[in-house]
Protein backbone atom coordinates (compact mmCIF):
# COMPACT_ATOMS: atom_id res chain seq x y z
CA UNK A 1 0.00 0.00 0.00
CA UNK A 2 1.10 3.19 -1.17
CA UNK A 3 1.68 6.56 1.77
CA UNK A 4 -0.04 9.63 0.99
CA UNK A 5 0.88 12.88 2.66
CA UNK A 6 -2.21 15.60 3.20
CA UNK A 7 -2.30 18.56 4.99
CA UNK A 8 -4.38 18.33 7.72
CA UNK A 9 -6.50 21.02 5.84
CA UNK A 10 -7.27 18.89 4.02
CA UNK A 11 -8.19 15.24 6.24
CA UNK A 12 -9.55 17.63 9.43
CA UNK A 13 -10.89 14.34 10.00
CA UNK A 14 -7.30 13.07 11.57
CA UNK A 15 -7.29 16.09 14.00
CA UNK A 16 -8.12 14.04 16.63
CA UNK A 17 -5.04 11.85 15.82
CA UNK A 18 -2.77 14.57 15.92
CA UNK A 19 -3.66 15.56 19.13
CA UNK A 20 -3.79 12.19 20.91
CA UNK A 21 -0.17 11.33 19.35
CA UNK A 22 1.22 14.41 20.18
CA UNK A 23 0.04 14.66 23.97
CA UNK A 24 0.49 11.24 24.59
CA UNK A 25 4.60 11.56 23.19
CA UNK A 26 5.46 14.75 24.34
CA UNK A 27 1.99 16.62 26.31
CA UNK A 28 2.25 14.41 29.42
CA UNK A 29 3.79 15.98 32.36
CA UNK A 30 3.97 19.04 30.38
CA UNK A 31 2.39 22.93 30.97
CA UNK A 32 -0.15 21.49 28.20
CA UNK A 33 -3.52 19.72 28.16
CA UNK A 34 -4.85 17.71 26.04
CA UNK A 35 -7.65 20.26 24.97
CA UNK A 36 -4.85 22.98 24.22
CA UNK A 37 -3.01 20.63 21.76
CA UNK A 38 -6.19 19.51 20.27
CA UNK A 39 -6.97 23.40 19.63
CA UNK A 40 -3.33 23.80 18.39
CA UNK A 41 -4.17 21.36 15.60
CA UNK A 42 -7.98 22.51 14.86
CA UNK A 43 -5.77 25.72 14.24
CA UNK A 44 -3.70 23.82 11.87
CA UNK A 45 -6.61 22.67 9.74
CA UNK A 46 -7.66 26.54 9.25
CA UNK A 47 -5.88 28.13 6.76
CA UNK A 48 -2.37 27.68 4.31
CA UNK A 49 -0.53 30.04 6.91
CA UNK A 50 1.65 28.54 10.00
CA UNK A 51 0.56 26.58 11.58
CA UNK A 52 0.30 23.88 9.51
CA UNK A 53 0.37 20.02 9.83
CA UNK A 54 0.93 16.95 7.40
CA UNK A 55 -0.56 13.58 7.76
CA UNK A 56 0.94 10.33 6.29
CA UNK A 57 -1.59 8.11 5.78
CA UNK A 58 -2.60 5.04 4.23
CA UNK A 59 -6.21 5.22 2.89
CA UNK A 60 -8.06 6.51 5.83
CA UNK A 61 -6.02 5.48 8.37
CA UNK A 62 -3.12 7.84 9.36
CA UNK A 63 0.48 7.14 10.16
CA UNK A 64 2.09 9.78 10.67
CA UNK A 65 2.35 13.15 11.39
CA UNK A 66 4.78 16.76 11.17
CA UNK A 67 3.80 20.01 11.44
CA UNK A 68 5.15 23.95 11.18
CA UNK A 69 5.00 25.92 14.24
CA UNK A 70 5.58 29.44 14.63
CA UNK A 71 6.76 28.29 18.24
CA UNK A 72 7.66 24.90 20.11
CA UNK A 73 10.53 26.23 22.14
CA UNK A 74 9.66 28.16 25.27
CA UNK A 75 13.74 28.67 25.90
CA UNK A 76 14.06 29.52 22.36
CA UNK A 77 11.39 32.67 21.67
CA UNK A 78 13.85 34.18 19.47
CA UNK A 79 13.85 31.32 16.47
CA UNK A 80 11.05 30.80 14.42
CA UNK A 81 9.64 28.69 12.58
CA UNK A 82 9.65 25.38 14.06
CA UNK A 83 9.42 21.72 12.14
CA UNK A 84 7.97 20.18 15.38
CA UNK A 85 5.62 16.96 16.32
CA UNK A 86 7.10 14.54 14.04
CA UNK A 87 5.90 11.11 14.70
CA UNK A 88 5.25 7.89 12.81
CA UNK A 89 3.52 4.98 14.11
CA UNK A 90 5.88 2.24 15.73
CA UNK A 91 3.96 0.10 12.94
CA UNK A 92 5.30 2.17 10.14
CA UNK A 93 8.42 3.51 11.33
CA UNK A 94 11.97 2.43 8.88
CA UNK A 95 10.01 2.78 5.84
CA UNK A 96 10.89 6.64 4.66
CA UNK A 97 7.67 7.98 6.25
CA UNK A 98 9.58 10.81 8.66
CA UNK A 99 11.50 11.84 5.54
CA UNK A 100 8.46 12.25 3.72
CA UNK A 101 6.87 14.37 6.09
CA UNK A 102 9.94 16.59 6.92
CA UNK A 103 10.10 16.97 3.39
CA UNK A 104 6.51 18.07 3.06
CA UNK A 105 7.06 20.77 6.08
CA UNK A 106 10.15 22.23 4.67
CA UNK A 107 8.66 22.62 1.70
CA UNK A 108 5.25 24.27 2.99
CA UNK A 109 8.12 26.93 5.12
CA UNK A 110 9.34 27.62 1.37
CA UNK A 111 6.56 28.05 -0.48
CA UNK A 112 5.60 31.07 2.42
CA UNK A 113 8.89 32.55 2.33
CA UNK A 114 10.74 31.16 5.10
CA UNK A 115 14.37 31.00 5.01
CA UNK A 116 15.53 28.94 7.97
CA UNK A 117 13.39 26.02 9.94
CA UNK A 118 14.55 25.25 13.62
CA UNK A 119 14.01 21.93 15.78
CA UNK A 120 15.25 20.32 19.23
CA UNK A 121 15.07 16.45 19.61
CA UNK A 122 16.10 14.19 22.57
CA UNK A 123 17.30 11.34 20.43
CA UNK A 124 16.51 11.47 16.60
CA UNK A 125 19.03 13.65 15.72
CA UNK A 126 21.12 11.34 12.97
CA UNK A 127 17.23 11.03 11.29
CA UNK A 128 17.70 14.88 11.10
CA UNK A 129 21.17 14.87 10.02
CA UNK A 130 20.15 12.46 7.34
CA UNK A 131 17.82 14.83 6.04
CA UNK A 132 20.15 18.31 5.98
CA UNK A 133 19.70 19.67 9.20
CA UNK A 134 23.12 20.75 11.22
CA UNK A 135 23.43 21.18 15.00
CA UNK A 136 23.07 24.44 16.34
CA UNK A 137 23.34 23.98 20.06
CA UNK A 138 21.81 22.42 23.17
CA UNK A 139 18.70 23.09 24.55
CA UNK A 140 18.62 22.79 28.21
CA UNK A 141 15.66 21.86 30.20
CA UNK A 142 15.75 20.77 34.14
CA UNK A 143 14.80 17.14 33.13
CA UNK A 144 16.39 17.08 30.01
CA UNK A 145 19.22 18.40 27.19
CA UNK A 146 18.06 18.44 23.64
CA UNK A 147 19.55 18.92 20.22
CA UNK A 148 18.93 22.61 18.87
CA UNK A 149 19.29 22.30 14.87
CA UNK A 150 18.51 24.10 12.20
CA UNK A 151 18.18 24.27 7.94
CA UNK A 152 18.41 26.72 5.89
CA UNK A 153 15.59 26.58 3.21
CA UNK A 154 17.29 27.85 0.05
Amino acid sequence: MSVTISSLIDRPDFIDACAAWTYGQWGVGSTRTLESTLARFKRSASDQAIPLTFVAHIADRPIGMASLFEDDCELRPDLRPWLAAVFVHPDHRGNGVAGLLIQSVEHAAQQLGEHTLYLTTKDSHNLYTRHGWQHTGIVQYPDDDLYLMHKPLI
